[in-house]
């Protein structure tokens, strides 16, 4: 079992992002079912924090993850998350940039590892968590300083939020293959299967590092991460999307769920004090048309990052040029010109339009305007996975330049993805919620997305030992 002491520090930052959705989410909730939300809203923490005024085509919220200790009661909660005493206080080991455009359904978390290297003004050169020590205004003056980031708002969620909004629901099904078990989280699953995880379980399996997986008939136990960074990464994305497709879900459903749940993402929240009723409900529009299936919804990154030492610590360094890319990505509110590139003669292209957007006839309609722009008819159908927010075109490996030259006809702009399974057309345009209609492009040009990582294309790390731990438990629904 952890002791007191065991270096457990901070949710990952995906959390930070579960919750900042959730909430979003629940008020769209109770504006549903007419419920108070000024009252709602008033329980929130309020504290004045120097931020920039936000353009009006989104804004950049900082999301700092406090692993404040203050709320652990008794010993169960002692042994998996320390006490104040041990942890030495609040610290911030999350750090995140949302930045959000309504208008586009276009949503970038990036976050800031702590051990990155920095100037912070006033202190001198250390990583980029000592910001914090000095309070939220450090820390937003450090991203200025160090990278040119404007921070319109500011938000702080705890362990607590998470694990009260988890309760508030129910729980979270998630699928385990095999018994599991990490002792330093607490994380006990006695068997494999579809489990449903309450806030405590919930916490202690997005936090999970140390995960094991139990073979029945050697009765051993196995290490369940060949790479456990990468494999709970590709977890908490996972429960992340899970969480709150759950949430919109039974809140809009039960006017008394929603308002349970709304109080439990409120209470620990803290944000900055020009933070309006007209922002959350930008953050509204940015996340209502979440789909737990749909992993186009949130673009989750990383500052792109390399090793190094400075004053004999072992620090991170911001990776060159992908760093900068994707900072200026954080600076871009929907009026950047797209750099030039190649593009090819649309009557080349066969395109397959899929359904995604709950609006009937939209892929047919959308198909014979692609017709008349000249491009071929590849045929019609519905994705899959029922409703994704932000229109995809998917494109096969070597057909990069047709599906960039279709990009330049889509508003908004769609998501490229590259899917190798695609067969029957050049490429595919699946519409999401978010599609308003086809024009015709001034010039066939698109933004170049280098130095990121692109969800949908992302495959989660193998099992390690798989081959020691016998066939798989059965997955059902509802996993």
């Amino acid at each position: 079992m952890a002791s007191t002491n065991s270096p457990l520090r901070a949710f990952p930052f995906r959390l930070v992002v579960a919750l900042a959705v959730t909430t979003s989410l629940m008020v769209v909730g109770i504006v549903g079912v007419n419920l108070a939300i000024d009252s709602k809203l008033s329980v929130i923490k309020r504290v004045d924090v120097a931020v920039a005024s936000a353009p009006p085509e989104g804004a950049n919220y900082l999301l700092i993850g406090s692993d404040t200790r203050s709320f652990v009661q008794d010993s169960t909660e002692e042994e998996a998350f320390g006490t104040g005493s041990d942890v030495g206080g609040q610290r911030s080991d999350t750090m995140m940039v949302i930045h959000v455009e309504p208008g586009s359904q276009q949503t970038l978390a990036v976050s800031f590892p702590r051990d990155l290297w920095v100037d912070i003004p006033g202190v001198g050169n250390s990583k980029i968590n000592a910001a914090f020590n000095d309070g939220p205004d450090k820390t937003i003056e450090t991203l200025k300083a160090n990278y040119g980031i404007d921070i319109n708002h500011y938000i702080e969620v705890d362990f607590e939020s998470f694990r009260g909004i988890v309760n508030a629901i129910g729980s979270v099904p998630i699928y385990f293959p095999y018994p599991a078990r990490d002792e330093l989280t607490g994380l006990s699953v006695i068997a494999g299967g579809c489990v449903r995880l309450d806030g405590y379980n919930a916490l202690a399996y997005v936090r999970s590092r140390y995960l094991e997986y139990y073979n029945v008939e050697t009765n051993r136990w196995y290490p369940a991460d060949a790479v456990p960074d990468i494999n709970r990464i590709a977890r908490q994305q996972d429960f992340l999307r899970r969480l709150a497709g759950i949430a919109v879900q039974k809140g809009l459903n039960n006017p008394l769920t929603a308002n349970e749940i709304a109080d439990q993402a409120l209470k620990n929240l803290t944000v900055d004090s020009s933070l309006s009723k007209g922002d959350i409900f930008d953050l509204i529009d940015a996340f209502r048309t979440i789909n737990p299936n749909d992993q186009s919804a949130l673009n989750f990154q990383t500052l792109p990052w390399s090793s190094g030492t400075e004053q004999g610590q072992s620090v991170l360094i911001p990776k060159q040029p992908e760093a900068d890319e994707m900072i200026a990505k954080l600076k871009e509110f929907g009026n950047a010109p797209p750099p030039a590139t190649e593009t090819v003669d649309p009557s080349t292209i066969k395109v397959k339009v899929l359904n995604a957007s709950q609006k009937e006839g939209l892929a047919s309609a959308t198909l014979k305007e692609l017709v008349k722009f000249g491009f071929k008819d590849g045929g019609t159908g519905n994705d899959d996975r029922g409703t994704i927010a932000l229109t995809e075109i998917r494109f096969r490996p070597g057909s990069e330049s047709k599906a960039k030259t279709l990009f330049s006809y889509v508003d908004p702009r769609a998501r490229l993805v590259k899917d190798s399974s695609l067969k029957g057309s050049d490429v595919e345009l699946v519409l999401g919620t978010g599609f308003k209609k086809l024009v015709k492009p001034i010039s066939t040009s698109v933004p170049v997305t280098g130095g990121t990582t692109d969800l949908a294309t992302e495959t989660p790390a193998p099992i390690s030992n798989e081959s020691k731990l016998g066939p798989p438990a059965l997955r059902t629904r509802p996993c």
